[in-house]
């Protein structure tokens, strides 16, 4: 269990320092985690209220429906996926307490006996036959593609279950560590129906039970005191947490001592916080991938060449030192130093103008040309956006940039209604989550907003969900991001570190690199 402490002196975090951070993948202790109790720490005591800022509103309590990170960070605390994440990023038991293989189409799971939900209708697998056709078949479910290579689940006994597949999955395991493996109460669904958006009471197995959502003020969780699961937390009595938009607000309420936690710290804030000795800042390393899309369906980015020209164009170590403090790394691709496929043999595209000049001739655009970029209209894109301009500038190339609320930015995404727009991507535990989606030619809704329809990645990401064994799927992935470089869906700019920052006391958070927040064995000092 990791124990947060009082600390260090401010500094920012060098490309090094991330890769050690990384270690965190491969339990190694890390900058700003400790894994002794803090000094005098007492054992674990049960009581006490953990009050947790979010930058922003919840969507909804309904996962099957969900599509908001924030929602997330309350779910692992109410529901229970059937599998789950450690430190490592390995798979281990949740409401399944084993699974086999027996062929590369067919995954059967043990359930644990005498779970019950929250209302206090049995868990088993029914109830997740249940959840699988619910997640399926609904028509608001934002799950269908995480669950598309399931074809049919077999209720084998009480405990067990036995999923049917289309297709061989190599990531499904992975996919059922989040929502889509998260169990809801048939009862609750079958009775609640829509209000279930709004209020959880009774609908899932995890540690913590939901109390109230009061929109704009708060949502509220209790303890369970019936959890299954009898070795170590529960131990707060409630949770509440708040949205507090304004960052500058948010860290003053965690300093003034208003809330016990914050969950991510602004790049521009991270030196003074760590500064701070009322402050313990965890440094989370996490799977996320932030980039810009490129639209492969219209001019000017239609040409391979244009495409390659804007990326050599680029000084990606000055946006991460300039723009984001070294919080974070210079991304080669799509997949993260914390995942097991990340291949440090290939190096970010590096800046060079007089290739880039070069890409410009090549494309029918000797004299340079210009386009339009997308982004959020928030302070650190607005920055990032105008170096990116300044940067394209030295190269002949004009960039204008277009603001957009998140709303309007996922409209034009999704409507392909773009030249260059921003994607942040929270990242998943399996490469799959970071790839499939973008890149695969597909005909129906997807994340592939740059419209990239090209055979050799196409049959890679197939290839890398069909074959078992993880050394040829980093292979696969390898070959992958060098592909990827070429073509240039995205041009990747930075994989971040989540900085979160808590009250010194605040125990035994433990940071898995899914950036979620979960407090079963959190207690307070």
């Amino acid at each position: 269990m990791v124990t947060t402490k009082q600390h260090r002196d401010a500094r920012t975090v060098s490309r090094r320092d991330f890769l050690l951070m990384c270690a965190v993948a491969s339990g190694v202790p890390v900058v700003s985690v400790d894994p002794r109790p803090a000094a005098g720490a007492d054992t674990p005591k049960k009581g006490g209220t953990l009050r947790v800022g979010f930058y922003i509103e919840a969507a909804t309590m309904d996962p099957h429906l969900s599509g908001s990170k924030i929602d997330r960070q309350v779910y692992h605390n109410i529901y229970e996926p059937l599998v789950t994440l450690d430190v490592k990023l390995g798979i281990k038991p949740g409401l399944a307490e084993s699974w086999q293989q027996p062929d590369a189409k067919t995954v059967v799971f043990k359930l644990r006996r005498g779970v019950k939900f929250h209302d206090g209708t049995d868990f088993n697998a029914e109830a997740a036959r249940f959840n699988f056709n619910r997640m399926k078949t609904e028509p608001k479910s934002v799950r269908k593609g995480e669950v598309a290579s399931i074809d049919s689940v077999d209720v084998v006994d009480a405990s067990t279950i036995k999923l049917n597949l289309k297709r061989p999955d190599a990531a499904l395991l992975a996919t059922l560590t989040d929502r889509a493996g998260m169990m809801v109460s048939p009862k609750v669904v079958q009775e609640r129906g829509s209000e279930l958006e709004r209020n959880a009471k009774g609908a899932g197995t995890g540690p913590f039970e939901f109390v109230e959502w009061v929109k704009d003020d708060h949502i509220l969780i209790k303890r369970n005191e019936s959890y299954w699961n009898k070795q170590g937390g529960p131990y707060l009595d409630r949770i509440r947490y708040r949205p507090i938009p304004d960052d500058t607000v948010k860290l003053q309420s965690l300093q003034t001592g208003e809330i016990d936690v914050m969950d991510y710290v602004q790049p521009r804030d991270v030196a003074a916080v760590k500064a701070d000795r009322n402050v313990v800042v965890v440094d989370v390393p996490s799977l996320a991938d932030f980039a810009y899309q490129l639209n492969h369906m219209r001019p000017p980015f239609a040409t391979r060449a244009l495409r390659q020209a804007v990326a050599l164009s680029l000084d990606l170590d000055q946006i991460v030192k300039g723009v984001w403090l070294n919080v974070g790394v210079p991304a080669n691709g799509p997949i993260p130093p914390t995942s097991w496929a990340y291949d440090k043999s290939i190096p970010p595209i590096k800046r060079d103008l007089a290739r880039a000049r070069a890409k410009l001739a090549e494309g029918g655009q000797p004299n340079g040309f210009t386009f339009t970029m997308t982004t959020n209209n928030i302070p650190i894109n607005v920055q990032e956006a105008e170096v990116i301009q300044a940067q394209l500038r030295e190269a002949g190339i004009t960039m204008k940039i277009k603001l957009a609320d998140s709303a309007t930015l996922i409209a034009d995404g999704n409507n392909k209604n773009f030249e260059m727009i921003s994607y942040q991507w929270s990242g998943r535990p399996d490469p799959d989550g970071n790839t499939y989606q973008f890149y695969k030619t597909t005909q129906g809704t997807s994340l592939n907003w740059s419209g990239i329809s090209h055979p050799q990645i196409d049959a890679l990401l197939d290839r890398t969900r069909e074959v078992s064994s993880q050394a040829e799927r980093r292979k696969l992935f390898s070959d992958l991001t060098k592909l990827l470089q070429e073509e240039l869906p995205m041009v990747f700019i930075i994989h971040p570190i989540e900085p979160k920052a808590f009250s010194p006391k605040v125990q035994g958070y433990e940071p898995i690199p899914d950036g979620m927040m979960r407090f079963k064995d959190v207690w307070l000092q």
